[in-house]
């Protein structure tokens, strides 16, 4: 008798049944590794992208970066616009900083003043009935995933000579409001008159456009000059101030002055934020806020007592949501330069607002080589710790003309990862929902979209990202109106973002490259 049959009976039917189980499983395996492409990224860990703004100014006063003369057709003052705004981009800069008004005449339509001179070479001449400079530079901007801030100078009246006011210009209006200071006229800031049109302009301006940011200058009170006697010429307000004093006023008068432009500078703040809560207001002064300060640097000029500056202030009180102080000086300067301003800048941003210094790179070929740029840019970004870093080029020439490699160098180097813009918490701070994220027209297009469409009332940007061997990189920054790009090429899976009103960022959907 074999003791063993009975054993060797259940051995053979438990080897039947696993080898039953071990098909079940190989196939059920195979199901999974087909799957596990589309599967996967949905399980990825999607890193936040790199955050920096890079921007620059677009003058249009005398014609600087654009129109290049006055008097061109429309068609030729769009292409060079859309020209620069596309170069913008391909430098690798996220944000402009876009002068609409730089002596009381307007890049837009206006109720308020006159068509700029700088357009058609007659003030208050309008290009065309159906051409509007400033809502044409803010869809081309948004288009190719930039910024656009309105840049306004506040209390330039008429700039030069070169062009007469018009009849509907301040200086045919209200002669009275302006004075003449060197070879401009300016605005009378201590008048309440002067800063309503003030606030009004700029207000009409965030009201009806889709702007990003409202910018203001280093023009308050004009910069001292001097006369021929070699001694500083006054500005000519005592007429003013003496009606303020008959009035039982107190405070002497630079204080006075800087009270004026103070209530300007709040109000503007203010009304922004009561009108559109989430456009930035922004305002490049002079680099430094009054000598020795930090301690034995600066001399000469001092804005806060001779313009009645006072930018420490106005970035402790809270009235700016980003600082540019113009720091137009070289590293290796060891009292006046740029390192030690920047260094004293974030020391006194106390609210922990955006310092985001502006950079003279149109000085290459002058006193200083591109790599002088590109380590200031280094600077920002090793000592600005707080809040992610930031800077402005002054102005769009040296990167659009490549002013000693400039913009080649930045865009091989210090551009090299694309980036967005930092967030401002204090502004919006909601939190979005991942879109639905698809591949579509058989895999050539990459969809995306709410399922609740109400989350578009909340955002502003799309940022994709695409996992390109091995690695996550920005591949396009989209306006709110767009829901569709071409595949990245290479990518094995693709992250979709909204950006909310203020930069904040939402969860991510993800999709796979199958």
């Amino acid at each position: 008798m074999n003791l063993l049959s009975p054993m060797a009976g259940s051995m053979k039917h438990l080897s039947r049944r696993a080898f039953a189980s071990r098909r079940w499983l190989q196939a059920g395996l195979s199901l999974l590794l087909a799957c596990l492409p589309s599967l996967l990224p949905a399980q990825l860990s999607v890193p936040n992208p790199p955050r920096e703004l890079r921007g620059s100014w677009i003058a249009t006063v005398h014609n600087i970066n654009w129109p290049s003369r006055e008097g061109l057709p429309v068609a030729q003052q769009q292409a060079e616009l859309k020209r620069l705004i596309q170069n913008a981009k391909a430098c690798g800069l996220n944000c402009l900083i876009f002068q609409v008004r730089s002596a009381c005449e307007a890049m837009y339509e206006s109720k308020i003043e006159p068509w700029s001179c700088y357009l058609s070479g007659l003030m208050s001449l309008q290009p065309s009935p159906k051409y509007d400079p400033l809502a044409f530079a803010i869809e081309e901007a948004h288009k190719q995933g930039l910024e656009l801030h309105a840049w306004f100078n506040p209390y330039r009246a008429l700039a030069g000579d070169r062009f007469a006011p018009s009849a509907n210009h301040v200086r045919r209006q209200h002669p009275e409001w302006t004075i003449k200071y060197g070879r401009d006229w300016w605005l009378n800031p201590g008048l309440p008159e002067v800063r309503q049109r003030v606030l009004d302009v700029i207000l009409d301006v965030t009201r009806r456009y889709d702007v990003d940011g409202i910018h203001i200058d280093d023009y308050f009170y004009p910069y001292p000059t001097d006369g021929r006697d070699g001694k500083p010429v006054a500005f000519n307000d005592a007429e003013t101030y003496a009606r303020y004093k008959t009035k039982g006023g107190t405070l002497e008068l630079t204080a006075w002055r800087r009270w004026n432009v103070d209530e300007t500078v709040r109000s503007i703040y203010e009304g922004i934020k009561a009108t559109k809560r989430t456009v930035k207001f922004g305002i490049s002064p002079f680099g430094l806020w009054r000598p020795n300060y930090p301690a034995g640097t600066g001399g000469g000029l001092d804005p806060y007592e001779h313009m009645g500056a006072d930018s420490r202030g106005w970035l402790q009180k809270g009235w700016v949501d980003y600082l540019t102080p113009q720091l137009y000086w070289t590293i290796d300067r060891p009292k006046l330069g740029f390192g030690t301003y920047f260094e004293w800048w974030l020391g006194e941003n106390t609210l922990n607002r955006h310092i985001w210094p502006g950079m003279n790179s149109s000085k290459i070929g002058d006193d200083r080589r591109a790599g002088e740029i590109l380590a200031q840019i280094s600077i920002t970004r090793a000592r600005q710790i707080q809040m992610p870093p930031g800077h402005f080029h002054w102005n769009f020439a040296a990167l659009d003309k490549d002013l000693g490699k400039l913009g080649t160098l930045t865009k091989e180097r210090a551009y090299n990862i694309q980036s967005i813009l930092p967030a401002s918490p204090w502004l919006s701070n909601v939190a979005l929902p991942a879109p639905r994220v698809e591949r579509v027209a058989e895999g050539k297009k990459l969809r995306w979209f709410f399922d609740d469409m109400r989350w578009e009332n909340y955002s502003r940007w799309w940022v994709v990202q695409a996992l390109i061997e091995g690695k996550w990189q920005i591949v396009k920054v989209a306006f709110l109106n767009e829901h569709e790009t071409e595949w990245p090429a290479g990518a094995a899976a693709v992250s979709v973002r909204a950006a909310g009103r203020a930069w904040e960022l939402g969860e991510p959907g993800v999709t796979s490259g199958k």
